[in-house]
Protein backbone atom coordinates (compact mmCIF):
# COMPACT_ATOMS: atom_id res chain seq x y z
CA UNK A 1 0.00 0.00 0.00
CA UNK A 2 1.38 3.20 -1.05
CA UNK A 3 1.86 6.14 1.51
CA UNK A 4 -0.79 9.08 1.48
CA UNK A 5 -0.52 12.69 3.34
CA UNK A 6 -2.73 12.77 6.68
CA UNK A 7 -5.06 15.20 4.56
CA UNK A 8 -5.59 12.59 2.56
CA UNK A 9 -6.23 9.68 5.16
CA UNK A 10 -8.72 12.45 6.69
CA UNK A 11 -10.35 13.16 3.50
CA UNK A 12 -11.20 9.30 3.16
CA UNK A 13 -12.21 8.44 6.45
CA UNK A 14 -15.18 11.03 6.04
CA UNK A 15 -15.89 9.75 2.51
CA UNK A 16 -16.16 6.39 3.59
CA UNK A 17 -18.65 7.28 6.47
CA UNK A 18 -21.98 7.22 5.56
CA UNK A 19 -22.64 9.87 8.50
CA UNK A 20 -21.07 12.25 6.14
CA UNK A 21 -23.96 12.30 4.11
CA UNK A 22 -26.33 13.43 7.22
CA UNK A 23 -24.36 16.35 8.34
CA UNK A 24 -26.51 18.50 6.07
CA UNK A 25 -29.09 17.70 7.35
CA UNK A 26 -31.31 18.17 10.45
CA UNK A 27 -30.81 15.54 12.93
CA UNK A 28 -32.41 16.64 15.65
CA UNK A 29 -34.78 20.06 16.41
CA UNK A 30 -32.11 22.23 18.13
CA UNK A 31 -34.29 24.05 20.15
CA UNK A 32 -36.22 21.28 22.08
CA UNK A 33 -39.62 21.80 24.30
CA UNK A 34 -38.39 23.64 27.85
CA UNK A 35 -37.73 20.70 30.83
CA UNK A 36 -40.95 20.01 32.38
CA UNK A 37 -41.10 22.46 35.50
CA UNK A 38 -40.46 20.54 39.16
CA UNK A 39 -41.93 21.98 42.26
CA UNK A 40 -40.16 20.81 45.74
CA UNK A 41 -42.01 21.55 48.48
CA UNK A 42 -40.17 23.55 51.48
CA UNK A 43 -42.98 25.00 52.88
CA UNK A 44 -44.04 21.96 54.53
CA UNK A 45 -40.73 21.12 55.07
CA UNK A 46 -38.62 22.95 57.35
CA UNK A 47 -35.25 24.42 55.70
CA UNK A 48 -31.43 24.56 57.39
CA UNK A 49 -31.29 26.51 60.45
CA UNK A 50 -28.98 25.05 62.96
CA UNK A 51 -25.91 26.88 63.19
CA UNK A 52 -22.25 25.33 63.09
CA UNK A 53 -19.66 27.95 64.30
CA UNK A 54 -19.63 31.59 63.02
CA UNK A 55 -20.00 29.94 59.06
CA UNK A 56 -22.03 27.02 58.44
CA UNK A 57 -26.03 26.87 58.47
CA UNK A 58 -27.14 23.20 58.54
CA UNK A 59 -30.03 21.03 58.85
CA UNK A 60 -30.41 19.74 62.42
CA UNK A 61 -27.93 17.12 63.72
CA UNK A 62 -30.43 15.46 66.52
CA UNK A 63 -33.96 15.32 64.95
CA UNK A 64 -36.03 15.62 61.45
CA UNK A 65 -35.56 19.54 61.59
CA UNK A 66 -34.12 20.89 58.73
CA UNK A 67 -32.20 18.18 57.67
CA UNK A 68 -33.23 16.87 53.56
CA UNK A 69 -32.11 20.43 53.22
CA UNK A 70 -30.59 22.76 50.14
CA UNK A 71 -27.61 24.02 49.58
CA UNK A 72 -26.25 22.12 53.07
CA UNK A 73 -23.19 20.88 51.76
CA UNK A 74 -22.30 19.81 55.43
CA UNK A 75 -25.24 17.70 56.22
CA UNK A 76 -24.92 14.33 55.40
CA UNK A 77 -28.62 14.21 54.64
CA UNK A 78 -28.75 17.03 52.35
CA UNK A 79 -30.95 17.08 49.04
CA UNK A 80 -28.01 18.31 47.06
CA UNK A 81 -27.71 15.49 45.37
CA UNK A 82 -31.31 15.33 43.82
CA UNK A 83 -30.81 18.61 42.33
CA UNK A 84 -27.24 17.45 40.64
CA UNK A 85 -29.03 14.19 39.83
CA UNK A 86 -32.01 15.81 37.73
CA UNK A 87 -30.89 19.59 36.92
CA UNK A 88 -30.26 18.42 33.11
CA UNK A 89 -34.36 16.73 33.00
CA UNK A 90 -35.88 19.30 35.03
CA UNK A 91 -36.19 22.97 35.75
CA UNK A 92 -36.50 23.08 39.17
CA UNK A 93 -37.82 25.11 41.36
CA UNK A 94 -39.23 25.92 45.18
CA UNK A 95 -42.20 26.27 46.96
CA UNK A 96 -41.13 27.95 50.48
CA UNK A 97 -43.05 31.18 51.27
CA UNK A 98 -47.07 30.28 50.05
CA UNK A 99 -49.26 27.01 50.13
CA UNK A 100 -50.90 24.87 47.30
CA UNK A 101 -53.59 26.75 45.02
CA UNK A 102 -54.55 27.24 41.32
CA UNK A 103 -52.29 29.91 40.80
CA UNK A 104 -49.00 28.07 42.08
CA UNK A 105 -49.59 24.73 40.45
CA UNK A 106 -50.78 26.37 37.29
CA UNK A 107 -47.26 26.49 36.11
CA UNK A 108 -46.39 23.43 37.64
CA UNK A 109 -46.17 19.89 35.57
CA UNK A 110 -44.45 18.01 38.72
CA UNK A 111 -45.36 18.82 42.27
CA UNK A 112 -43.01 17.15 44.89
CA UNK A 113 -44.02 17.00 48.50
CA UNK A 114 -40.86 15.96 50.72
CA UNK A 115 -41.25 14.11 54.41
CA UNK A 116 -43.69 16.71 55.53
CA UNK A 117 -42.66 17.95 59.09
CA UNK A 118 -43.71 16.15 62.08
CA UNK A 119 -45.46 18.83 64.92
CA UNK A 120 -44.41 16.77 67.25
CA UNK A 121 -40.83 17.26 66.39
CA UNK A 122 -41.25 20.57 64.92
CA UNK A 123 -43.93 22.96 66.86
CA UNK A 124 -43.46 25.38 63.92
CA UNK A 125 -44.61 22.79 61.06
CA UNK A 126 -47.03 23.69 58.70
CA UNK A 127 -49.52 21.60 58.06
CA UNK A 128 -51.49 20.22 54.78
CA UNK A 129 -55.08 22.18 54.83
CA UNK A 130 -57.51 20.56 53.29
CA UNK A 131 -57.85 23.66 50.41
CA UNK A 132 -53.92 22.49 49.65
CA UNK A 133 -55.07 18.88 49.37
CA UNK A 134 -57.96 19.46 47.10
CA UNK A 135 -56.22 22.27 45.24
CA UNK A 136 -53.33 18.97 44.85
CA UNK A 137 -56.22 16.61 43.60
CA UNK A 138 -57.58 18.90 40.88
CA UNK A 139 -53.77 19.21 39.56
CA UNK A 140 -53.09 15.55 39.18
CA UNK A 141 -56.88 15.14 37.91
CA UNK A 142 -56.37 17.40 35.23
CA UNK A 143 -52.80 15.74 34.00
CA UNK A 144 -50.27 17.27 36.69
CA UNK A 145 -48.00 14.59 38.21
CA UNK A 146 -47.70 14.74 42.56
CA UNK A 147 -44.43 12.63 44.28
CA UNK A 148 -44.93 12.30 47.82
CA UNK A 149 -41.70 10.85 49.75
CA UNK A 150 -41.89 9.68 53.05
CA UNK A 151 -39.62 8.01 55.79
CA UNK A 152 -39.59 5.16 57.87
CA UNK A 153 -43.12 5.27 59.72
CA UNK A 154 -42.78 5.29 63.73
CA UNK A 155 -38.96 5.93 64.05
CA UNK A 156 -38.48 8.92 66.31
CA UNK A 157 -36.68 11.29 64.66
CA UNK A 158 -37.44 10.62 60.85
CA UNK A 159 -41.85 10.54 61.34
CA UNK A 160 -43.55 13.07 59.20
CA UNK A 161 -46.69 14.15 59.33
CA UNK A 162 -49.35 11.37 59.16
CA UNK A 163 -52.94 13.04 59.81
CA UNK A 164 -53.20 15.37 56.63
CA UNK A 165 -50.62 13.31 54.59
CA UNK A 166 -52.77 10.40 54.83
CA UNK A 167 -55.80 12.85 53.80
CA UNK A 168 -54.25 13.57 50.52
CA UNK A 169 -52.53 10.06 50.08
CA UNK A 170 -56.37 8.20 50.82
CA UNK A 171 -57.57 10.08 47.69
CA UNK A 172 -55.77 8.48 45.37
CA UNK A 173 -55.60 4.86 46.78
CA UNK A 174 -52.44 4.87 48.94
CA UNK A 175 -51.18 4.73 52.04
CA UNK A 176 -47.73 4.48 54.47
CA UNK A 177 -47.27 1.48 56.59
CA UNK A 178 -46.08 2.58 60.42
CA UNK A 179 -42.67 0.21 59.91
CA UNK A 180 -38.73 0.47 58.86
CA UNK A 181 -36.98 -1.28 56.90
CA UNK A 182 -33.38 -0.14 58.23
CA UNK A 183 -30.71 0.05 55.93
CA UNK A 184 -31.38 -2.35 52.96
CA UNK A 185 -29.56 -3.37 49.78
CA UNK A 186 -32.11 -4.35 47.56
CA UNK A 187 -30.91 -6.64 44.45
CA UNK A 188 -32.72 -5.16 41.04
CA UNK A 189 -30.44 -6.69 38.31
CA UNK A 190 -31.43 -7.72 34.85
CA UNK A 191 -34.31 -8.03 33.05
CA UNK A 192 -36.33 -5.51 35.97
CA UNK A 193 -39.99 -4.16 34.34
CA UNK A 194 -38.98 -0.35 35.45
CA UNK A 195 -35.64 -0.11 36.04
CA UNK A 196 -32.07 -0.89 34.26
CA UNK A 197 -28.44 -0.88 35.04
CA UNK A 198 -28.79 -0.98 38.42
CA UNK A 199 -27.50 -4.17 40.12
CA UNK A 200 -28.60 -3.34 43.45
CA UNK A 201 -30.48 -0.21 45.09
CA UNK A 202 -30.31 1.05 48.74
CA UNK A 203 -33.19 1.68 50.52
CA UNK A 204 -32.27 3.90 53.58
CA UNK A 205 -34.29 3.15 56.28
CA UNK A 206 -37.56 3.92 54.86
CA UNK A 207 -41.27 2.04 55.20
CA UNK A 208 -43.29 -0.37 53.04
CA UNK A 209 -46.56 0.98 51.56
CA UNK A 210 -50.37 0.22 51.22
CA UNK A 211 -52.42 0.24 47.88
CA UNK A 212 -55.58 0.45 48.94
CA UNK A 213 -58.92 -0.11 46.69
CA UNK A 214 -59.68 2.81 45.22
CA UNK A 215 -56.35 3.08 43.97
CA UNK A 216 -56.85 3.52 40.04
CA UNK A 217 -54.20 1.73 37.39
CA UNK A 218 -51.62 0.72 40.29
CA UNK A 219 -48.34 -0.32 39.50
CA UNK A 220 -45.82 -1.39 41.65
CA UNK A 221 -42.30 -0.15 40.56
CA UNK A 222 -40.12 -1.78 43.18
CA UNK A 223 -40.24 -4.10 45.92
CA UNK A 224 -38.24 -3.15 48.89
CA UNK A 225 -37.21 -5.21 51.99
CA UNK A 226 -35.52 -4.99 55.21
CA UNK A 227 -31.42 -6.01 55.52
CA UNK A 228 -30.55 -9.46 56.02
CA UNK A 229 -28.59 -8.33 58.82
CA UNK A 230 -31.44 -6.87 60.87
CA UNK A 231 -33.88 -9.84 61.20
CA UNK A 232 -35.54 -8.52 64.62
CA UNK A 233 -37.21 -5.82 61.87
CA UNK A 234 -37.88 -8.21 59.08
CA UNK A 235 -40.41 -6.21 56.47
CA UNK A 236 -41.43 -6.38 52.94
CA UNK A 237 -43.51 -4.78 50.61
CA UNK A 238 -43.60 -1.78 47.76
CA UNK A 239 -41.28 1.33 48.24
CA UNK A 240 -42.16 2.59 45.36
CA UNK A 241 -45.85 2.99 43.66
CA UNK A 242 -47.22 4.83 40.51
CA UNK A 243 -51.04 5.45 40.51
CA UNK A 244 -52.57 7.03 37.17
CA UNK A 245 -55.82 9.46 38.98
CA UNK A 246 -57.77 10.83 35.91
CA UNK A 247 -55.16 12.15 33.71
CA UNK A 248 -52.05 12.63 36.04
CA UNK A 249 -49.79 10.62 37.89
CA UNK A 250 -49.02 9.89 41.73
CA UNK A 251 -45.70 8.33 42.88
CA UNK A 252 -45.44 7.52 46.35
CA UNK A 253 -41.55 6.71 47.77
CA UNK A 254 -41.79 5.20 51.23
CA UNK A 255 -37.99 6.59 52.20
CA UNK A 256 -36.24 10.15 51.62
CA UNK A 257 -33.25 9.24 52.92
CA UNK A 258 -32.00 7.22 49.34
CA UNK A 259 -31.75 10.32 47.64
CA UNK A 260 -29.06 12.12 50.46
CA UNK A 261 -25.48 10.37 51.12
CA UNK A 262 -26.92 6.90 50.48
CA UNK A 263 -26.62 7.79 46.69
CA UNK A 264 -22.49 7.64 47.55
CA UNK A 265 -22.55 3.92 48.32
CA UNK A 266 -20.17 2.56 45.69
CA UNK A 267 -21.52 -0.58 45.87
CA UNK A 268 -25.44 0.30 44.95
CA UNK A 269 -26.68 2.77 41.92
CA UNK A 270 -29.07 5.20 43.56
CA UNK A 271 -28.21 7.90 41.04
CA UNK A 272 -29.61 5.76 38.33
CA UNK A 273 -32.59 5.03 39.66
CA UNK A 274 -33.01 8.46 41.15
CA UNK A 275 -33.31 10.15 37.21
CA UNK A 276 -35.11 6.91 36.20
CA UNK A 277 -37.82 7.28 38.58
CA UNK A 278 -38.44 10.88 37.88
CA UNK A 279 -39.20 10.49 34.42
CA UNK A 280 -42.11 8.47 35.12
CA UNK A 281 -43.66 11.76 36.85
CA UNK A 282 -43.72 13.30 32.73
CA UNK A 283 -46.66 13.33 31.39
CA UNK A 284 -47.93 10.31 29.40
CA UNK A 285 -47.08 10.99 25.51
CA UNK A 286 -48.01 7.35 24.60
CA UNK A 287 -44.86 6.30 24.15
CA UNK A 288 -44.26 2.05 24.07
CA UNK A 289 -41.69 -0.13 23.85
CA UNK A 290 -42.01 -3.24 21.55
CA UNK A 291 -44.40 -6.20 23.44
CA UNK A 292 -43.19 -9.37 22.71
CA UNK A 293 -44.76 -12.69 23.20
CA UNK A 294 -43.83 -16.16 22.96
CA UNK A 295 -43.34 -17.41 19.63
CA UNK A 296 -43.31 -14.00 17.99
CA UNK A 297 -40.08 -12.99 15.26
CA UNK A 298 -38.75 -10.07 13.56
CA UNK A 299 -36.73 -10.50 10.56
CA UNK A 300 -33.82 -8.06 9.96
CA UNK A 301 -31.18 -7.75 6.72
CA UNK A 302 -28.04 -6.61 8.13
CA UNK A 303 -25.17 -4.82 5.78
CA UNK A 304 -21.53 -4.42 7.67
CA UNK A 305 -18.57 -2.41 6.40
CA UNK A 306 -15.31 -1.59 7.36
CA UNK A 307 -12.48 0.05 6.38
CA UNK A 308 -8.84 -0.11 7.68
CA UNK A 309 -6.31 2.68 7.34
CA UNK A 310 -2.56 1.51 8.31
CA UNK A 311 0.06 4.10 6.97
CA UNK A 312 2.40 1.92 4.76
CA UNK A 313 5.40 2.69 6.66
CA UNK A 314 3.69 1.46 9.70
CA UNK A 315 4.70 -2.81 9.69
CA UNK A 316 0.52 -3.40 10.43
CA UNK A 317 0.11 -2.56 6.94
CA UNK A 318 2.07 -5.97 5.76
CA UNK A 319 -0.51 -8.10 7.40
CA UNK A 320 -2.30 -10.54 5.41
CA UNK A 321 -5.63 -9.80 4.61
CA UNK A 322 -7.52 -12.92 2.92
CA UNK A 323 -10.92 -11.65 3.51
CA UNK A 324 -10.81 -7.97 2.50
CA UNK A 325 -10.70 -6.44 -0.93
CA UNK A 326 -9.14 -3.17 -2.07
CA UNK A 327 -10.58 0.00 -1.88
CA UNK A 328 -7.85 2.44 -4.60
CA UNK A 329 -8.82 6.59 -4.81
CA UNK A 330 -5.74 6.66 -6.79
CA UNK A 331 -3.34 4.39 -8.37
CA UNK A 332 -0.49 4.38 -5.84
CA UNK A 333 -3.18 3.80 -3.10
CA UNK A 334 -4.73 0.55 -1.78
CA UNK A 335 -6.65 1.12 1.35
CA UNK A 336 -8.15 -2.52 2.45
CA UNK A 337 -11.92 -2.95 3.38
CA UNK A 338 -14.40 -5.76 4.44
CA UNK A 339 -17.91 -6.14 3.63
CA UNK A 340 -20.44 -8.62 5.26
CA UNK A 341 -24.23 -9.30 5.01
CA UNK A 342 -26.78 -12.00 6.94
CA UNK A 343 -30.40 -12.25 7.23
CA UNK A 344 -31.42 -12.46 11.47
CA UNK A 345 -34.23 -13.36 12.99
CA UNK A 346 -35.18 -12.52 16.10
CA UNK A 347 -37.67 -15.07 18.16
CA UNK A 348 -38.94 -14.57 21.23
CA UNK A 349 -38.58 -17.96 23.51
CA UNK A 350 -40.45 -16.93 26.63
CA UNK A 351 -42.12 -14.23 28.57
CA UNK A 352 -40.91 -13.78 32.16
CA UNK A 353 -43.23 -13.24 35.14
CA UNK A 354 -41.32 -9.25 34.87
CA UNK A 355 -42.22 -8.99 31.39
CA UNK A 356 -38.48 -9.94 30.25
CA UNK A 357 -38.24 -11.13 26.84
CA UNK A 358 -36.00 -14.12 26.17
CA UNK A 359 -34.81 -13.41 22.40
CA UNK A 360 -32.80 -15.64 20.23
CA UNK A 361 -31.43 -14.14 17.23
CA UNK A 362 -30.64 -16.33 14.84
CA UNK A 363 -27.84 -15.72 12.06
CA UNK A 364 -28.65 -17.11 8.47
CA UNK A 365 -26.81 -16.77 5.15
CA UNK A 366 -23.45 -14.61 6.41
CA UNK A 367 -21.68 -14.11 3.26
CA UNK A 368 -18.12 -11.98 3.25
CA UNK A 369 -18.74 -9.81 -0.01
CA UNK A 370 -20.53 -11.88 -1.81
CA UNK A 371 -18.97 -15.50 -0.57
CA UNK A 372 -21.25 -17.61 1.76
CA UNK A 373 -19.01 -17.89 4.80
CA UNK A 374 -18.45 -21.72 5.81
CA UNK A 375 -20.74 -22.15 8.48
CA UNK A 376 -21.26 -25.76 9.68
CA UNK A 377 -23.22 -25.30 12.55
CA UNK A 378 -26.39 -22.76 13.34
CA UNK A 379 -25.35 -19.37 14.80
CA UNK A 380 -26.95 -17.35 17.25
CA UNK A 381 -27.42 -14.55 20.12
CA UNK A 382 -29.07 -15.04 22.82
CA UNK A 383 -30.06 -11.38 24.78
CA UNK A 384 -32.74 -10.49 27.11
CA UNK A 385 -35.24 -7.73 26.56
CA UNK A 386 -36.54 -6.35 29.53
CA UNK A 387 -40.29 -4.89 29.87
CA UNK A 388 -39.02 -1.28 28.96
CA UNK A 389 -36.58 -2.36 25.99
CA UNK A 390 -32.96 -2.77 28.33
CA UNK A 391 -31.01 -5.24 26.54
CA UNK A 392 -28.44 -6.86 28.62
CA UNK A 393 -27.08 -11.19 28.82
CA UNK A 394 -25.52 -10.90 25.42
CA UNK A 395 -24.63 -14.49 24.52
CA UNK A 396 -22.89 -15.46 21.15
CA UNK A 397 -22.58 -19.63 20.25
CA UNK A 398 -20.20 -19.18 17.01
CA UNK A 399 -17.22 -17.21 15.38
CA UNK A 400 -19.98 -15.04 13.15
CA UNK A 401 -22.86 -14.65 15.88
CA UNK A 402 -19.70 -13.41 18.45
CA UNK A 403 -18.41 -10.97 15.53
CA UNK A 404 -22.41 -9.29 15.09
CA UNK A 405 -23.07 -9.45 18.80
CA UNK A 406 -21.89 -6.33 20.10
CA UNK A 407 -24.27 -4.50 17.50
CA UNK A 408 -27.40 -6.48 17.86
CA UNK A 409 -28.92 -4.86 21.01
CA UNK A 410 -29.29 -1.99 18.77
CA UNK A 411 -32.42 -3.88 17.12
CA UNK A 412 -34.25 -3.57 20.61
CA UNK A 413 -35.69 0.28 21.29
CA UNK A 414 -34.58 1.20 24.96
CA UNK A 415 -38.20 3.31 26.07
CA UNK A 416 -38.47 3.58 29.90
CA UNK A 417 -41.24 5.50 30.20
CA UNK A 418 -44.50 6.77 28.38
CA UNK A 419 -43.54 10.71 28.64
CA UNK A 420 -40.80 10.89 26.59
CA UNK A 421 -40.82 13.84 24.31
CA UNK A 422 -38.23 14.84 20.92
CA UNK A 423 -35.13 16.49 23.13
CA UNK A 424 -35.36 14.37 26.20
CA UNK A 425 -32.40 12.23 27.13
CA UNK A 426 -31.53 8.97 28.68
CA UNK A 427 -28.53 7.10 29.97
CA UNK A 428 -27.80 3.48 29.10
CA UNK A 429 -24.73 0.84 29.84
CA UNK A 430 -23.95 -0.19 26.21
CA UNK A 431 -21.68 -2.61 25.08
CA UNK A 432 -19.63 -0.59 22.24
CA UNK A 433 -17.34 -2.64 19.62
CA UNK A 434 -13.88 -1.88 19.50
CA UNK A 435 -12.56 -2.26 15.34
CA UNK A 436 -9.26 -4.00 15.34
CA UNK A 437 -6.36 -3.63 12.84
CA UNK A 438 -7.75 -6.88 10.88
CA UNK A 439 -11.68 -6.32 10.68
CA UNK A 440 -12.44 -10.45 10.73
CA UNK A 441 -11.10 -10.88 13.97
CA UNK A 442 -13.51 -10.81 16.94
CA UNK A 443 -13.53 -7.58 18.30
CA UNK A 444 -13.44 -6.49 22.01
CA UNK A 445 -16.33 -5.34 23.20
CA UNK A 446 -16.75 -2.67 26.19
CA UNK A 447 -19.51 -1.48 28.15
CA UNK A 448 -19.63 2.26 27.54
CA UNK A 449 -22.28 4.69 29.29
CA UNK A 450 -23.83 6.44 26.51
CA UNK A 451 -26.77 9.02 26.66
CA UNK A 452 -29.50 8.27 23.81
CA UNK A 453 -31.81 11.34 23.03
CA UNK A 454 -35.23 11.45 21.15
CA UNK A 455 -33.96 13.16 18.14
CA UNK A 456 -36.83 13.53 16.35
CA UNK A 457 -39.98 11.89 14.84
CA UNK A 458 -40.08 10.82 10.81
CA UNK A 459 -41.85 8.80 8.40
CA UNK A 460 -40.29 5.39 7.11
CA UNK A 461 -41.79 3.45 4.37
CA UNK A 462 -45.59 4.91 5.32
CA UNK A 463 -44.37 4.20 9.25
CA UNK A 464 -44.64 7.28 11.89
CA UNK A 465 -41.12 6.44 13.94
CA UNK A 466 -39.22 7.70 16.61
CA UNK A 467 -35.44 8.49 16.20
CA UNK A 468 -33.22 7.52 18.96
CA UNK A 469 -29.85 8.48 18.65
CA UNK A 470 -26.58 8.45 21.11
CA UNK A 471 -22.86 9.14 19.71
CA UNK A 472 -19.80 10.26 21.42
CA UNK A 473 -16.50 9.18 21.97
CA UNK A 474 -13.94 8.20 24.25
CA UNK A 475 -10.17 7.55 25.53
CA UNK A 476 -9.58 4.55 24.65
CA UNK A 477 -7.65 3.92 28.06
CA UNK A 478 -11.30 5.48 29.92
CA UNK A 479 -12.45 1.85 28.42
CA UNK A 480 -9.67 -0.17 29.38
CA UNK A 481 -8.87 -0.44 25.83
CA UNK A 482 -5.29 -2.17 25.40
CA UNK A 483 -2.86 -2.48 22.24
CA UNK A 484 -3.65 -6.20 22.17
CA UNK A 485 -7.38 -5.42 21.94
CA UNK A 486 -6.75 -4.18 18.93
CA UNK A 487 -3.48 -6.20 17.56
CA UNK A 488 -4.27 -9.54 15.29
CA UNK A 489 -4.02 -12.64 18.37
CA UNK A 490 -0.99 -14.06 16.40
CA UNK A 491 0.76 -10.58 17.30
CA UNK A 492 -0.85 -10.36 20.59
CA UNK A 493 -0.42 -13.44 21.82
CA UNK A 494 3.52 -13.51 19.71
CA UNK A 495 6.17 -15.55 21.87
CA UNK A 496 8.80 -13.19 23.51
CA UNK A 497 6.18 -10.42 23.72
CA UNK A 498 4.11 -7.98 21.22
CA UNK A 499 6.41 -5.89 18.49
CA UNK A 500 3.23 -3.10 19.48
CA UNK A 501 2.18 -0.51 21.49
CA UNK A 502 0.18 2.89 21.84
CA UNK A 503 2.69 5.86 21.96
CA UNK A 504 0.48 7.72 24.29
CA UNK A 505 -1.18 5.50 27.26
CA UNK A 506 -4.15 7.12 26.29
CA UNK A 507 -4.21 5.24 22.87
CA UNK A 508 -6.09 7.08 20.88
CA UNK A 509 -10.27 8.00 20.56
CA UNK A 510 -13.02 5.71 20.05
CA UNK A 511 -16.01 7.21 17.93
CA UNK A 512 -19.21 6.27 18.12
CA UNK A 513 -22.69 6.80 16.61
CA UNK A 514 -26.05 4.69 17.75
CA UNK A 515 -29.44 5.46 15.69
CA UNK A 516 -32.39 3.49 15.78
CA UNK A 517 -36.25 4.34 13.83
CA UNK A 518 -38.36 3.07 16.17
CA UNK A 519 -42.16 2.39 15.21
CA UNK A 520 -44.74 4.97 17.27
CA UNK A 521 -47.04 2.31 17.50
CA UNK A 522 -45.68 -0.23 18.00
CA UNK A 523 -42.22 0.17 19.11
CA UNK A 524 -40.59 -2.09 16.73
CA UNK A 525 -37.34 -1.11 15.30
CA UNK A 526 -37.56 -0.77 11.99
CA UNK A 527 -34.27 0.39 10.90
CA UNK A 528 -30.98 1.03 12.78
CA UNK A 529 -27.52 2.02 12.05
CA UNK A 530 -24.03 1.75 14.59
CA UNK A 531 -20.84 3.01 13.40
CA UNK A 532 -17.62 3.11 15.38
CA UNK A 533 -14.41 4.39 14.67
CA UNK A 534 -10.66 3.85 16.45
CA UNK A 535 -8.46 6.71 16.07
CA UNK A 536 -5.13 5.29 17.44
CA UNK A 537 -1.58 5.86 16.82
CA UNK A 538 0.18 2.51 17.64
CA UNK A 539 4.38 2.71 17.52
CA UNK A 540 6.51 -0.64 16.32
CA UNK A 541 9.07 -0.64 19.24
CA UNK A 542 11.58 -2.33 16.80
CA UNK A 543 11.58 1.49 15.41
CA UNK A 544 12.76 4.68 16.73
CA UNK A 545 10.68 6.94 17.48
CA UNK A 546 10.09 10.01 14.84
CA UNK A 547 11.25 13.05 16.05
CA UNK A 548 8.33 15.69 14.39
CA UNK A 549 4.78 14.99 14.63
CA UNK A 550 4.26 14.88 10.90
CA UNK A 551 6.62 11.59 10.84
CA UNK A 552 4.50 10.35 13.85
CA UNK A 553 1.29 10.54 11.97
CA UNK A 554 2.72 8.88 8.71
CA UNK A 555 4.30 5.77 10.64
CA UNK A 556 2.16 5.12 13.24
CA UNK A 557 -1.29 6.49 12.49
CA UNK A 558 -3.98 3.93 12.08
CA UNK A 559 -7.92 4.54 11.34
CA UNK A 560 -10.31 1.80 11.66
CA UNK A 561 -13.59 2.65 10.66
CA UNK A 562 -16.83 -0.06 10.85
CA UNK A 563 -20.57 0.72 9.77
CA UNK A 564 -23.20 -2.17 10.35
CA UNK A 565 -27.17 -1.24 9.24
CA UNK A 566 -30.04 -3.31 9.73
CA UNK A 567 -33.33 -3.04 8.10
CA UNK A 568 -36.71 -4.58 9.48
CA UNK A 569 -37.98 -7.28 6.46
CA UNK A 570 -41.96 -5.62 5.93
CA UNK A 571 -43.82 -8.86 6.25
CA UNK A 572 -42.51 -9.10 9.97
CA UNK A 573 -43.25 -5.66 10.53
CA UNK A 574 -46.36 -6.82 12.98
CA UNK A 575 -44.87 -9.87 14.26
CA UNK A 576 -44.46 -8.46 17.69
CA UNK A 577 -47.14 -7.51 20.28
CA UNK A 578 -47.80 -3.83 21.47
CA UNK A 579 -49.56 -2.62 24.23
CA UNK A 580 -48.75 -1.30 27.79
Amino acid sequence: MAFFSPRFFAAVIFAACPCGALAASALYDANPPPRPRLLIDYYHHEKASTRIGNYIISGSWSDNVGRYGLNDFVHTNSFDPVLIGLEKDFAIQLLDDAPYSEAVLANTDVAFLLNPDNPRLNPKAVILTDGEIAALQRFVRNGGSLLVMTNSGGRGDEDFEGVQLRKLLHGFGLDCNQDDTHYSDNVVGDGHPYFYDVPIFHYGAGCTLQILPKAEQPTVLMENYSDAGYPERHVRGPGMVLVRPGKGKVLLVGDTGSWTGNMSRPWAENERVLKQLFRYLKRDQGVVPARWTAGTSLTYEMTASELDMVPVRNSLSELPRPLHRAFSPRPITNIPFLEASARIEVRCREVSAQQAAKLDARIRDFRWFDRAADAPVEQHVQLLASRQGKVSGLEASEDHARWLAPDLSVLVALLPVDGLRPGDRWESVEPLRVPTVLGADLPAVKPVTIEIVYARDETIGGKACRVLRAEGEVWLSEIGVRAEDILPVTEARRAGGSRYEFFHPRGGKLMFRREQWVEAATGVVVKARTQCRSLLWLHDIRRPVPANNADKDNEMIVSLAHVVNFALVPATASSAGTGR
